[in-house]
């Protein structure tokens, strides 16, 4: 048996998932308003429940910081304080872009 290129395996999963989008449509299942907040919020969901990431959220909403642009205009210190309640906020302002 032939080994697949690491590539391939991207292709098919692309695939996948086009047949499943096509067959079944958008689920809408995840919370967010822009598909930015619904990536943000899967990150900051990680080891916490979800009333703590809803604070985050509301935090970075409040301080009109729920864009990339204004995610990396803004120190690393900064960014762990408004996302703080959603727990080890340290880790994820690194894996949101700092």
């Amino acid at each position: 048996m032939a080994k697949r290129k690491q590539t391939d395996h991207g292709k098919v999963l692309t695939e996948i998932y086009n047949i499943l989008h096509k067959t079944f449509g958008s689920q809408h299942w995840w919370p967010g308003d822009t598909p930015f907040e619904i990536a943000v919020g899967a990150i900051l969901t990680q080891n916490t429940n979800w009333g703590n990431v809803e604070k985050a959220i509301g935090n970075l909403k409040k301080a009109r910081a729920l864009d990339a642009k204004a995610l990396l205009g803004m120190s690393h210190a900064e960014l762990a304080s408004l996302i703080r309640p959603a727990g080890y906020f340290n880790i994820k302002a690194e894996r949101l872009g700092h």
